[in-house]
């Protein structure tokens, strides 16, 4: 092909790939997919990002852009359309500036959130990132423009990030905010510089290749407490919700700093499926075995001091006293896992759940796609009402037991206006029928949160067009804006592209 050539004068043999190892791993995601994928490149900096771009433009032909794969559950590395070719970005992987006092960092789309925790931790910061509960070699530029989610302060990725450096589809490069003047001194800690803001048109869209962008980092607490309840039927959890909401309004609790895991998702993080105590039967029913399904509450307390902490505490205490099970209070450990992640350091200890379903040992090197691991991702968004909440979560649960799967179910606080809900979808790819079964439960939970108005806030590659069409013109303008920027259509087809909807509408 004519076109593989041209890359390859670009950046050489070495990084274009048609191999058929290679070509099947990309294709390969947690659920069943049929994409063929043409080749693989893999630029090593914004120019040869910029010149790939360009000779796609002159052969007409595809590019989907990925920074290190790892979005499990949501499509991995697998383009939403066939015969694309995969733009691998995690040669990029540059920390461009750092800076303690405003607490920032600039880093390229192949930057992971293990190599930031190296870096600040070698040069003792007292700044963390926020990083995710999915693998530690993820791209921080990934899941910030998937609107991805941390853990802490801050983990609303999208809200505090700025500076993007950005490829058109055309191979033009701009700078968002104040960096498209040449001296400006606020580009890293201003989100909207002047005039018309862009960042917001590259995030979950195949409008342009983020090359660079800046990361807002969390000083670290000088006293770091977490508590923890028991929720143990649905009236309570409704309770619990509203209490959560009412101090996060009022600032006890900081915005994406309490969450709620249903037991199976606890299960799946801390062990395996006990296929030998229940005789190979599936699902599992702890309310079967146990006569409950509790839900376990979690918050962190980032505080400047001791005192400031005993202080959140007692208003914590007095609000859920008498109300529900009381929450218990502890100071940080360093030696456990998962407190540790709530101070930035990464972990595969919530990637090991994939494997929840599997008989194989789990391997260090974690990768749920190469070992078949089946995994969905649904992401919606809800107000934060616990009646509403849990009214919607007795639907969704029922549903993913009917189809005899467990449901693996986290509520994050996000904010004090809107909760997140994770529903994972777990099973064994190598059993027969299991990947038709996940997909249908999918397919029906999605269905019935988009009847009820909660429509998903992040969607995988087998939801691209699954959104009802708008009451408006939006997806004109959208159709109007992608015509303009990607006039041969050549990035990403179908990835957050809603010109399908309004063909319908």
């Amino acid at each position: 092909m004519d076109v593989l050539k041209a890359w390859q004068e670009i950046l050489t043999k070495e990084n274009v790939f048609t191999d058929e190892a290679n070509i099947a791993a990309v294709q390969t995601a947690t659920f069943a997919t049929k994409q063929r994928v043409l080749a693989i490149i893999r630029p090593g900096d914004r120019a040869e990002v910029q010149e790939c771009v360009k000779i796609a433009n002159q052969y007409h032909t595809p590019i989907y852009p990925i920074s290190r794969g790892k979005n499990w559950g949501l499509g991995s590395r697998v383009p939403v359309q066939d015969n694309c070719v995969v733009m691998d970005l995690s040669r990029l992987n540059r920390i461009i500036e750092y800076n303690e006092k405003l607490a920032y960092i600039t880093v390229e789309p192949g930057v992971t959130f293990q190599q930031v925790f190296e870096y600040l931790r070698d040069i003792q910061s007292n700044l963390f990132i926020s990083v995710i509960g999915g693998s530690p070699h993820a791209s921080l530029i990934g899941n910030a423009l998937e609107r991805g989610d941390g853990i802490g302060p801050n983990g609303d990725r999208a809200s505090y990030v700025c500076g993007f450096e950005v490829v058109l589809p055309t191979g033009e490069l701009i700078h968002t905010g104040f960096g498209r003047f040449a001296h400006a001194k606020t580009t890293p800690v201003s989100r909207w510089g002047v005039g018309p803001s862009l960042d917001g048109i590259f995030a979950q869209s195949n409008w342009g290749i983020v090359t660079q962008m800046t990361v807002w980092l969390t000083p670290l607490p000088k006293y770091y407490q977490s508590f923890n309840c028991v929720v143990k039927d649905d009236d309570s959890l409704e309770k619990v919700l509203d209490i959560i909401q009412q101090l996060m309004l009022q600032g006890t609790i900081q915005e994406n700093c309490f969450n709620l895991w249903n037991c199976y998702k606890v299960l799946a993080r801390e062990g395996r499926y006990p296929w030998q105590l229940l005789g190979g039967k599936t699902p599992f029913s702890l309310k079967e075995l146990k006569g409950v399904e509790p839900w376990i509450g979690s918050g962190d307390l980032y505080c400047a001091s001791r005192e400031q902490a005993f202080a959140l505490q007692q208003i914590i205490e007095e609000a859920f006293a008498g109300k529900v099970a009381p929450v218990t209070f502890r100071g940080h450990d360093a030696s456990n896992e998962l407190l540790n992640l709530s101070i930035g350091v990464p972990s595969n200890l919530n990637v090991k759940s994939t494997y929840w379903r599997k008989k194989i040992k789990i391997p260090n090197n974690i990768d749920p796609d190469r070992d078949a691991c089946g995994v969905h991702w649904l992401c919606p968004l809800f107000p934060f009402d616990g009646q509403q909440i849990v009214a919607a979560l007795k639907t969704i649960e029922s549903t993913i037991k009917s189809f005899g799967f467990e449901p693996n179910i986290a509520i994050s606080c996000s904010t004090s206006r809107s909760v997140k809900m994770f529903i994972a979808i777990m099973y064994d790819r190598e059993q027969p029928e299991e990947d038709d079964r996940a997909m249908s439960c999918h397919n029906q939970i999605l269905q019935f949160l988009l009847q009820s108005g909660y429509i998903p806030y992040r969607l995988g590659i087998q939801s691209m067009n699954s959104l009802p069409s708008p009451a408006d013109d939006y997806n004109q303008l959208i159709s109007q804006l992608k015509q303009q920027l990607d006039p041969n259509n050549i990035l990403a087809p179908g990835r957050y592209d809603f010109r399908n909807n309004f063909e319908k509408y």
